[in-house]
């Protein structure tokens, strides 16, 4: 073979590689953005009279106080990884009937519409892409209904009875009125009561209800407060007031309480292990804090998560906001621009979630906080998963290379591309 064939060859040869190289970056890339199905369009955002309807699995109800001019005002946001969203359609009466609505740039609408009370509306909603593909139909599908004052009287009159008995300094009485199914640590709750009598006396507590709505035998009370409280060590009168929630599960012939959102109403000397997310809108608020060792009380800015707590030494906590494309390795207790280098997970894009080499196994096992962590069973774990599509809430659990475990929760949409993500990390599969 002459010089001048065997360069030629070698040129052939390292376009060919170049051209390999770049199909397999863009395959990458385009896996890394979008996942399998990246010609599905997904809802990143659904509410209801600014009430979150991705969370919600049978039904979601609202009173007539609730209502805006006896209307239901229904917006949100549509993705899709290929083409653009073409158009949304929204069925009241479970799929028979389909109602365009106007889309706008990147995907958002809005539309209303007058229910009547007491009226059982089947509501599921779609988008197309320009592609042809459709969103799943099935997963924003509930029961939406305007209800009467019953239930939603009960679920106040639990929440002022809360309310009164903290205000009297009943522990065992206040006690009685959380629910089996509290999603924060009932323990912490307990013994954060507890400490709050310890430190404050002269406590005044008036909230003013902003708005409620009710979820599968839920009602979740949204509220401003003004707060005043003396403290014992110092007898310092010390106040703050900000905006903040209570949801409140039914329980025979009423409700107890099932969730606390911080800024704290109550046990508000263990954040982390009592509060189970951070109201927005109360965050840069001076809110009432108080140290669980010292019972030094003070006012301090509300920051968009809860403090964390110091642990076991065993198991590993914490949260991490990432930008779409961002990683996180557990390794090197690090975000990564890329989840292909080294990260454990990564927000890939609407709601995936990317699993990088370092993830032995992993399963989607469902909504619950993290202050109450089950045991993973390792057998359950799925080998070799890449990515999964979460809803704000659920936990995907994982078992690492490494050996250990971990469990990694959609905790909240904080931006228009950026998500928290909450993690436990264990040398075992129980997390305790």
């Amino acid at each position: 073979m002459t010089p001048s064939v065997n360069r030629h060859r070698q040129f052939l040869h390292g376009i060919l590689a170049l051209l390999l190289f770049a199909i397999a970056q863009t395959a990458t890339a385009q896996w890394w953005r979008f996942g399998s199905d990246s010609a599905q369009p997904v809802f990143s955002d659904l509410l209801f009279n600014n009430v979150s309807a991705l969370r919600v699995d049978r039904s979601l109800q609202f009173s007539p106080e609730d209502l805006d001019q006896r209307k239901i005002a229904v917006r949100g946001r549509a993705e899709v990884g290929q083409g653009k969203i073409g158009r949304v359609e929204a069925s009241l009466d479970d799929g028979a009937n389909w109602t365009a609505i106007p889309v706008g740039d990147r995907g958002l609408f809005a539309f209303e519409f007058v229910p009547e009370i007491e009226r059982a509306y089947r509501f599921k909603i779609r988008a197309l892409s320009t592609t042809g593909q459709s969103s799943d139909e099935a997963e924003h599908a509930f029961e939406f209904k305007v209800v009467k004052e019953d239930n939603r009287a009960l679920a106040k009159a639990a929440f002022q009875q809360l309310l009164d008995r903290y205000m009297a300094r009943d522990r065992s009485g206040f006690m009685s009125l959380v629910s089996r199914e509290f999603l924060g640590n009932e323990t912490a709750l307990d013994s954060a009561i507890g400490n709050d009598f310890r430190f404050f006396d002269s406590i005044r507590i008036e909230p003013t209800i902003q708005r409620m709505a009710a979820s599968d035998n839920r009602w979740t009370i949204y509220f401003n407060f003004r707060r005043q409280v003396r403290s014992v060590r110092s007898g310092q009168m010390l106040s703050d007031q900000a905006m903040t929630s209570v949801t409140l599960i039914r329980d025979g012939d009423g409700y107890k309480l099932q969730e606390l959102a911080a800024p704290l109403i109550f046990g508000v000397s263990d954040p982390s292990n009592v509060a189970t997310y951070v109201t927005g809108e109360a965050v840069g608020r001076p809110v009432l804090t108080v140290n669980e060792k010292t019972g030094e009380a003070s006012t301090q800015t509300q920051g968009q998560t809860t403090e964390s707590s110091g642990g076991s030494g065993r198991v590993d906590s914490g949260n991490v906001d990432l930008n779409m494309g961002q990683g996180y390795s557990f390794r090197t207790s690090a975000k990564v621009n890329n989840v292909q280098p080294g990260g454990d997970f990564a927000f890939g894009g609407f709601f995936e979630l990317f699993l990088g080499n370092e993830v032995e196994a992993a399963a989607v096992l469902g909504s619950f906080s993290l202050s109450q962590p089950p045991a993973i069973n390792p057998g359950a774990l799925t080998p070799g998963l890449e990515f999964v599509h979460l809803q704000v809430g659920q936990v995907i659990g994982m078992k690492l290379v490494s050996g250990k475990y971990a469990l990694v929760r959609l905790a909240a949409q904080t931006g228009q591309d950026t998500r928290r993500f909450e993690y436990l990390l264990s040398d075992t599969p129980n997390f305790k």
